[in-house]
């Protein structure tokens, strides 16, 4: 999805548009200085009558306008035969002018539309993506970690400052109210696999979880909440998980204080971009080998991830597991490891 923006209309079509017009601009001043100039000294040379700078610019602005006015001095045959190809030059630049104005204009015109109708029918082609609801600083941050591990993301959003910090970074969107169905089945959620409820608001992040649910009951919903007190109605609403950014912040600022090197190894492993390292959550299939085996006999030899920990279908998690471990169908296996490492533990899990 990166390379969407390549996709759109005419950015080099706009761009030859605006070097005309710059262009046209440009020889038309310095064809009205010429005239001045010509006025100012040869005119008066030729005529015997003295012009000055005010009679010079207001004879060459009058003909270049054909407005029709009379002459500001009687002029010469040099002067009269000057003034007639001046002005034949400056009505062809202005037409010039006029017509690459024009093309820029019906051009950027034309552009929006076209690059509405691309940008919609590339989200009817998107599967498996998620939607972020709200491209605030959270939905920001969140969807490019989203990108970081090479998931789609699709952003709704109203606000226009934020819409085009999402159309510069090459994120597909939708513009509109995440809290109406109309907008989150533009952006897929039919075929999303999550979504990140992370607007202003507890009351707006609670509808969109309920409409999100209903819409999509397989899809896997977070939800950002500023008071505590909402956390439970999100999760009775249908999130899977639910996320206080002031709770989520304070632990982190008690954990860099009182363990400074673990918050950095955290920091660095789950968003320096520049590092192969990620930590993943990857599902024993139901027809992998590994159901019913010993860890150490399966999964813990390929690729040479490293298992964290396991958890179950309950949602109990069994930290540092032995190599003796049994795995079982639906257990998650939370491992660290290279990208490569990961996909040959998510392709020996049988995910």
């Amino acid at each position: 999805m990166d390379d969407w923006r390549a996709r759109l209309f005419p950015v080099e079509d706009l761009s030859r548009s605006a070097r005309h017009l710059w262009v046209a601009l440009f020889l038309l001043a310095l064809l009205l200085l010429v005239a001045v100039q010509f006025y100012v000294h040869m005119e008066a040379t030729l005529s015997g009558i003295h012009w000055s700078l005010v009679d010079g610019l207001y004879m060459a602005v009058l003909t270049i306008t054909t407005i029709g006015f009379s002459e500001v001095h009687p002029l010469s045959p040099g002067g009269r035969l000057f003034t007639a190809g001046y002005a034949i030059t400056g009505i062809l630049l202005l037409a010039w002018a006029a017509r690459s104005a024009a093309s820029l204009l019906v051009g950027q015109q034309l552009s929006v539309e076209v690059q509405r109708r691309r940008r919609l029918r590339a989200l009817r082609e998107m599967r498996d993506h998620y939607i972020v609801c709200g491209y605030g600083r959270m939905g920001r941050e969140a969807a490019q970690q989203l990108r970081r591990r090479g998931l789609a993301v699709v952003a709704i959003e109203q606000n226009g400052s934020a819409l085009e910090h999402a159309a510069s970074a090459s994120v597909p969107f939708v513009e509109g109210n995440a809290t109406e169905d109309e907008h989150l089945k533009s952006a897929g959620i039919e075929r999303a696999k999550g979504l990140i409820a992370a607007v202003g608001t507890d009351e707006d992040n609670l509808f969109i979880v309920l409409s999100a649910r209903l819409l999509n009951p397989r899809l896997y919903i977070v939800a950002r909440a500023s008071q505590e007190a909402t956390v439970d109605k999100l999760l009775r609403a249908g999130a899977n998980h639910v996320l206080s950014p002031y709770v989520v912040g304070g632990r982190t600022i008690a954990a860099a204080a009182a363990e400074p090197g673990v918050v950095d190894f955290l920091e660095t492993v789950l968003h320096r971009e520049e590092l192969d390292v990620e930590i993943a959550s990857i599902v024993v299939a139901a027809g992998s080998a590994a159901v019913g085996r010993p860890i150490g006999e399966s999964v813990m030899r390929e690729g040479g991830a490293m298992v964290l920990a396991i958890m179950d279908e309950a949602g109990r998690f069994h930290t540092n597991p032995g190599p003796t471990t049994t795995l079982n169908r639906g257990d998650r296996l939370i491992a660290m490891g290279s990208r490569a490492q990961l996909a040959a533990l998510q392709q020996a899990a049988g995910g």
